[in-house]
């Protein structure tokens, strides 16, 4: 039999070369490999262990081949292998591929990650992942749909993947180490500019602290609840500039779940109605019934939308009014989620900047972080922001996030 079974191995390789290439998301990156190594193989399932060289080991961050599979893949995440156990850490041990056409005549072969899933393996083929002489991981052809095991040709297509995506990973690797790096970069010069917001914050827990004790020594019931007033507010402010620091600086990818965004809404009012409430300001909300039960990360959003609403709020003076409001856009599949105000607007220079990390128009009052863990909150879910303003009149930050969501 030849090399190359068939003229569509090769035009299966040209088409995963350009596909690959474009594809910078880890996740998504490593689960287009899998697909394609269990498809050009002719596999029941693919996998990819990845080197981890702090703990010189093999992890299987994603694994699983059909769309029927999703939980196979889920369990097999957290499965890891020491170098030289199993057929895998054969592989990447000695750096050459493995073709076992019968895994219960194979005395390498390791059962713990069937064990973890209830898969079973009956055959494999396994390949090493190298670049520039370093081990990148193993990538892994799971049971072949015909008889007589795994072939020539199919070690040689599945060398050539290993080979395509064992660049691809590694670029994709420093790409985003690169990004955080950059975003480590971009809090550490923020530090010294978030200072004051810092110092202000510590000031307010001092006094709290200090009115809190002077009134348990006297008994003076009103001045504990003042105190104790100050120390909650301030420690809540404290607590949401390293919620913001902590999302900011590394990557986060959404936990999405089937959830009513109305009423992330209405819990955001409830929240906060009391305090806008001592400024003269309301909360307006005005949300479609069609919206109903969508695919999102609550935590996240409940995050962008508490942001966009404490913004408004402090935009606003007496008689301020804050509307949230949802909707769907049939037309364009999405969803979006718009938070206006009628305060005091922001010019067009700033809208351009209201982003990066660290810009604030609230002086000393703002940590310049919450709109830019907002932006990439929703960046992340694939969505994205828009902004209008006029200075004097109010502001607008309307979301768009997709009801179909492609699975990372």
């Amino acid at each position: 039999m030849a090399v190359f079974e068939t003229e569509a191995h090769l035009q299966t390789l040209y088409r995963i070369d350009k596909f690959l290439s474009s594809i910078s998301d880890l996740d998504s990156l490593l689960l287009a490999i899998i697909k394609e190594g269990a498809a050009v193989t002719g596999a029941e399932s693919a996998s990819i262990g990845l080197y981890d060289s702090l703990t010189n080991d093999l992890y299987f961050y994603i694994a699983g081949g059909s769309a029927d599979q999703t939980d196979f893949e889920q369990k097999l995440e957290c499965v890891r292998l020491k170098m030289g156990e199993g057929v895998i850490g054969w592989c990447a041990e000695n750096r050459e591929p493995v073709n076992v056409r019968d895994t219960s005549s194979d005395s390498r072969f390791s059962s713990k990650a069937d064990t973890e899933t209830g898969f079973i393996t009956e055959s494999l083929l396994a390949v090493p992942m190298i670049v520039h002489n370093k081990l990148i991981g193993v990538i892994e052809a799971v049971n072949k749909t015909v008889p007589g095991g795994f072939t020539e040709g199919d070690q040689k297509v599945l060398t050539i993947l290993a080979s395509q995506a064992a660049l691809v990973i590694e670029n994709a690797t420093l790409y985003q180490e690169n990004l955080r790096h950059a975003r480590l970069s971009a809090l550490g010069q923020g530090i010294a500019g978030a200072a004051h917001c810092i110092k202000n914050i510590l000031n307010g827990i001092d006094g709290g602290s200090y009115i809190l004790e002077r009134a348990l020594e006297s008994s003076n019931f009103e001045k504990v609840l003042q105190g104790w007033d100050i120390l909650s507010r301030n420690t809540k402010i404290m607590k949401g500039l390293v919620m913001d620091m902590l999302a900011y600086s590394k990557d986060r990818k959404p936990e999405y779940v089937e959830y009513e965004i109305n009423r992330i809404c209405i819990d955001i009012r409830d929240l906060l109605q009391e305090e806008a409430a001592k400024k003269g300001i309301s909360i307006v909300l005005e949300l479609s019934e069609d919206v109903g039960i969508v695919t999102i990360d609550p935590q996240g959003i409940y995050r962008c939308l508490l942001n966009f609403v404490s913004n408004s709020i402090d935009a606003c003076d007496n008689d301020g009014i804050v509307t949230l409001k949802t909707d769907i856009l049939s037309k364009d599949n999405f969803l979006t989620v718009s938070v206006s105000d009628n305060g005091c607007g922001i010019s067009e220079e700033n809208i351009e900047k209201l982003f990066q990390v660290f810009f604030s128009t609230k002086g000393s009052k703002g940590t310049g972080l919450g709109l830019s863990v907002s932006h990439k909150i929703i960046t992340e879910h694939g969505g994205n922001i828009k902004v209008t303003s006029q200075p004097g009149r109010g502001t607008e930050f309307k979301i768009h996030l997709p009801l179909n969501r492609a699975d990372p």
